[in-house]
Protein backbone atom coordinates (compact mmCIF):
# COMPACT_ATOMS: atom_id res chain seq x y z
CA UNK A 1 0.00 0.00 0.00
CA UNK A 2 2.55 2.27 1.35
CA UNK A 3 4.40 1.43 -2.26
CA UNK A 4 1.62 2.58 -4.41
CA UNK A 5 0.81 5.49 -2.56
CA UNK A 6 4.54 6.71 -3.05
CA UNK A 7 4.01 5.90 -6.51
CA UNK A 8 0.65 8.20 -7.42
CA UNK A 9 2.55 10.92 -5.26
CA UNK A 10 5.68 10.89 -7.51
CA UNK A 11 3.51 11.12 -10.62
CA UNK A 12 1.39 13.62 -9.27
CA UNK A 13 4.84 15.66 -8.31
CA UNK A 14 6.27 15.13 -11.56
CA UNK A 15 3.14 15.80 -13.32
CA UNK A 16 2.92 19.22 -11.90
CA UNK A 17 6.97 20.00 -12.21
CA UNK A 18 6.44 19.28 -16.23
CA UNK A 19 3.06 21.72 -16.32
CA UNK A 20 4.12 24.55 -14.04
CA UNK A 21 8.32 24.33 -14.54
CA UNK A 22 8.77 23.43 -18.37
CA UNK A 23 6.12 24.36 -20.22
CA UNK A 24 6.34 27.89 -18.09
CA UNK A 25 9.71 28.67 -19.31
CA UNK A 26 9.22 27.40 -22.96
CA UNK A 27 6.46 29.86 -23.02
CA UNK A 28 7.47 32.44 -21.76
CA UNK A 29 9.53 35.16 -23.78
CA UNK A 30 11.45 37.83 -22.24
CA UNK A 31 11.60 41.45 -24.34
CA UNK A 32 15.41 42.31 -24.75
CA UNK A 33 16.59 44.60 -22.40
CA UNK A 34 16.94 47.52 -25.14
CA UNK A 35 13.97 46.79 -27.26
CA UNK A 36 11.50 48.89 -26.66
CA UNK A 37 7.57 48.58 -25.83
CA UNK A 38 6.40 52.25 -25.63
CA UNK A 39 7.23 55.35 -27.61
CA UNK A 40 7.53 58.81 -26.57
CA UNK A 41 6.68 61.25 -28.58
CA UNK A 42 7.04 64.43 -26.95
CA UNK A 43 10.09 66.67 -28.00
CA UNK A 44 12.62 66.39 -25.59
CA UNK A 45 15.09 69.17 -24.63
CA UNK A 46 18.82 68.70 -25.77
CA UNK A 47 20.72 69.69 -22.84
CA UNK A 48 18.85 66.93 -21.08
CA UNK A 49 20.35 64.19 -23.92
CA UNK A 50 23.53 63.13 -23.93
CA UNK A 51 23.71 60.00 -26.68
CA UNK A 52 21.36 58.10 -28.36
CA UNK A 53 21.13 54.72 -30.20
CA UNK A 54 19.48 53.16 -33.20
CA UNK A 55 17.86 49.64 -32.63
CA UNK A 56 16.22 48.43 -35.99
CA UNK A 57 14.79 44.88 -34.11
CA UNK A 58 11.63 44.75 -34.24
CA UNK A 59 11.37 48.16 -35.88
CA UNK A 60 13.46 50.99 -36.08
CA UNK A 61 13.48 52.89 -33.45
CA UNK A 62 16.29 55.51 -31.59
CA UNK A 63 16.76 55.55 -27.96
CA UNK A 64 18.07 58.73 -26.60
CA UNK A 65 20.16 58.53 -23.58
CA UNK A 66 20.05 61.46 -21.43
CA UNK A 67 22.70 62.82 -19.30
CA UNK A 68 20.99 60.82 -15.73
CA UNK A 69 21.07 57.22 -17.69
CA UNK A 70 17.51 57.37 -18.54
CA UNK A 71 16.75 55.72 -21.94
CA UNK A 72 13.99 56.87 -24.25
CA UNK A 73 12.05 55.49 -27.14
CA UNK A 74 11.24 57.80 -29.61
CA UNK A 75 10.57 56.83 -33.25
CA UNK A 76 12.64 57.09 -35.86
CA UNK A 77 10.84 59.14 -38.38
CA UNK A 78 9.90 62.32 -36.17
CA UNK A 79 11.66 65.45 -37.64
CA UNK A 80 12.39 66.67 -34.32
CA UNK A 81 14.33 63.25 -33.52
CA UNK A 82 16.32 63.60 -36.62
CA UNK A 83 17.15 66.95 -35.21
CA UNK A 84 18.61 65.96 -31.72
CA UNK A 85 20.76 63.35 -33.70
CA UNK A 86 22.28 65.90 -35.63
CA UNK A 87 23.43 67.90 -32.77
CA UNK A 88 24.47 65.27 -30.78
CA UNK A 89 26.83 64.02 -33.43
CA UNK A 90 27.99 67.47 -33.91
CA UNK A 91 28.88 67.99 -30.23
CA UNK A 92 30.27 64.71 -29.57
CA UNK A 93 32.46 65.84 -33.13
CA UNK A 94 33.60 68.93 -31.14
CA UNK A 95 34.20 67.34 -28.36
CA UNK A 96 36.26 64.49 -30.34
CA UNK A 97 38.09 67.36 -31.95
CA UNK A 98 39.02 69.58 -28.93
CA UNK A 99 40.53 65.97 -27.42
CA UNK A 100 42.79 65.44 -30.91
CA UNK A 101 43.97 69.34 -29.96
CA UNK A 102 44.73 68.74 -26.23
CA UNK A 103 46.89 65.45 -27.32
CA UNK A 104 48.68 66.87 -30.34
CA UNK A 105 49.64 69.97 -27.42
CA UNK A 106 50.57 67.64 -25.27
CA UNK A 107 53.02 65.95 -28.00
CA UNK A 108 54.63 69.19 -29.11
CA UNK A 109 55.23 70.09 -25.89
CA UNK A 110 56.79 66.99 -24.94
CA UNK A 111 59.14 67.52 -27.94
CA UNK A 112 60.35 70.69 -27.29
CA UNK A 113 61.43 70.70 -23.61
Amino acid sequence: MKLYLAIILAISFLENFEVNIIRGTLGSQTLAHNSCVNLHTEEINIRRLESYEIHHHPKKVVILITKRGVKVCVPHDASWVNDRIRNLDQRNRKKKDFKNIRRSNNRTNRTTV
